[in-house]
């Protein structure tokens, strides 16, 4: 069974998966993340084609060593990934000219979250039923996310009448496409609600994270509601573990298929916002994927872009920025810090003194295996973290606004990690050029990777993460095949999900998915806005957990 350890290393002791996924965020702040990954060999990567997606995910699921009988893992991936996908391959990968797209858009919610989503909070639910059984807690779970869009649409849609849970969702006002909003306003569920927050992302994510520290507040919520806090958001290690699977699933579809080589090594691009799906593909990568390179594809929010430039994170001077690909408008990366963490291995030289200090620097996969590409990550890499530069750089980042990472941790992340940005006009002409050349809509997101994908290239062959259906940004994808500039009004009727029929006109290969059908004949069901702050957030769920007792 793996165990897991907090980032800024404030933990009294290693968690295991069953309490990870309960917590959430860990005390002080912290992020949990396994002490050590399990490693696929190429042999045992191939074969996974031969699998239905559900094997494939019970199988990574296994190796991570969860605590849970491979019956319930295995019963849990085949709800998970089931009927309630449009798609029988889940994540199918699309070859589109001289690109992959990887189409991790088939769920219910016609976004990439649902991948991790829809398993989630199964995982949670056995959790919270193993924590009662062994009475290690009598309380339920209120989950509370914040989101840019399509976490709180797809959570909202995994927690639905989840029992002994409810969920709360915050979307910035003004910040989340009319689709979006549509979805999670209208969703069914006994169990939950959506509150519209005055301001951005960031302030949304700010305030809501404030809430997990207040423990005051979490006091009250266990003597008057019998719950505890835990998060949705991919700050929680059971959102990440679930994005692992498709970029192993994705390579060995492409190598049965022939489009690379047995073992030969592809870049991965991914429109980057929080930095989970990327850091997804890194622990692919770790775990065995033949990933080269992996581009980090953002918007004009481009504050990584520079960042794995200069090795200097810094958002003093910025502001966030509204744009055509909403999910990635977000200036703090909360799951960088997960990175930061692992390149913060110590070397070589360093391993001998480590080990006699107590820290255990043997990684646990066989002797004679080896990491492609990079000394520090080889056959038996020192593991040895070091969390105190952790707590330094995000206390720098809370108090100044910015940090800057050592020479040592840079040449790390420019070693693995690539960075562009794509303007709104070009990411909108992106998705118009890519549709009259191979008939094929991408989302704004999607297409923000595709440019990047194009301007990096190399010889390599190329996967691009499609984290959404083009049907959630209507109005920005009616602008794309019209040619009208991103901060152009549209001619006509605004309404997001009146602009579907609008765009199916336009690209007529492009249905209007039954998903999106449902959503326009549900009615409205939340309707309230609060305050970006913490205390405005908590008197919000005070009020609701009052009125629905």
């Amino acid at each position: 069974m793996s165990l897991y350890v907090d980032t800024r290393g404030l933990t009294e002791r290693p968690r295991r998966f069953s309490e990870v996924i309960l917590e959430g965020l860990a005390p002080g702040g912290g992020l949990y993340v396994p002490e050590a990954l399990p490693y696929f060999d190429l042999p045992d990567v191939l074969a996974m084609h031969r699998l239905p997606y559900p094997e494939r995910a019970a199988r990574v699921y296994e190796a991570f060593g969860l605590g849970m009988k491979p019956v319930q893992v295995a019963t849990i991936c085949e709800q998970a990934y089931g009927y309630n996908f449009d798609h029988t391959q889940v994540a199918p990968v699309r070859r589109v000219g001289d690109r992959f797209v990887l189409e991790l858009w088939h769920g219910p919610t016609l976004a990439f979250k649902d991948m991790a989503l829809q398993c989630m909070p199964l995982f949670f639910s056995e959790a919270l039923e193993m924590a009662h059984a062994a009475g290690t807690t009598d309380l339920d779970y209120l989950v509370l996310v914040a989101t840019s869009g399509d976490t709180g649409v797809a959570a909202l849609d995994g927690y639905a009448d989840r029992p002994h849970t409810r969920i709360v969702v915050y979307y910035p006002d003004a910040g989340v496409s009319a689709v979006q909003e549509r979805q999670m306003i209208t969703q069914p569920g006994g169990n939950l609600s959506v509150f519209r927050l005055d301001g951005d992302f960031d302030t949304c994510q700010t305030a809501v994270k404030a809430v997990f520290d207040d423990e005051a507040f979490a006091k009250e919520l266990a003597d008057e509601h019998g719950l505890a806090l835990s998060s949705a958001n991919s700050i929680n290690w059971g959102r990440l573990l679930p994005q692992i699977v498709y970029y192993l699933s994705a390579y060995a579809d492409m190598a049965h298929d022939g489009h690379v080589a047995a073992g030969e090594p592809i870049d991965v691009c991914v429109p980057t916002g929080n930095f989970g799906n990327i850091l997804a593909a890194y622990y692919a990568w770790r775990c065995g994927a033949p990933l080269r390179r992996l581009l980090c594809a953002s918007n004009t929010n481009n504050v990584l872009t520079d960042f794995l430039a200069t090795g200097v994170y810094d958002i003093s001077s910025r502001s966030l920025v509204k744009t055509p690909s909403p999910s990635m408008d977000i200036l703090v990366s909360s799951n960088l810090e997960r990175l930061l963490y692992d390149l913060t291995a110590a070397g070589d030289e360093a391993a001998t003194a480590a080990a006699e200090e107590g820290c255990d620097t043997e990684e646990k996969r066989p002797e004679d295996i080896a990491l492609p590409r990079h000394a520090w990550a080889s056959t038996r890499p020192p593991r040895c973290h070091d969390p105190g530069r952790i707590r330094a750089w995000m206390a720098d980042l809370k108090e100044t606004g910015r940090f800057e990472v050592d020479d040592a941790v840079k040449g790390r992340l420019q070693d693995q990690f690539v960075g562009a940005w794509v303007d709104n006009d070009t990411c909108l002409r992106t998705i118009g050029e890519v549709h009259a050349e191979h008939g094929y809509l991408l989302d704004p997101h999607t297409a923000v990777g595709w440019k990047v994908a194009g301007d990096l290239a190399t010889d390599a062959p190329v996967l691009v993460a499609g984290t959404a259906h083009w049907g959630k940004f209507a109005a920005d994808t009616l602008r794309a095949l019209t040619g009208t500039p991103s901060d152009a009004p549209l001619p006509g009727d605004d309404d997001g999900l009146a602009l579907l029929d609008r765009v199916a006109e336009l690209a007529p290969d492009a249905k209007v998915p039954r998903q999106l059908r449902l959503v326009r004949e549900r009615p409205v069901r939340f309707d309230t806005r609060v305050e970006g702050t913490r205390e405005a957030v908590e008197q919000s769920l005070r009020d609701w957990l009052t009125s629905s007792s």
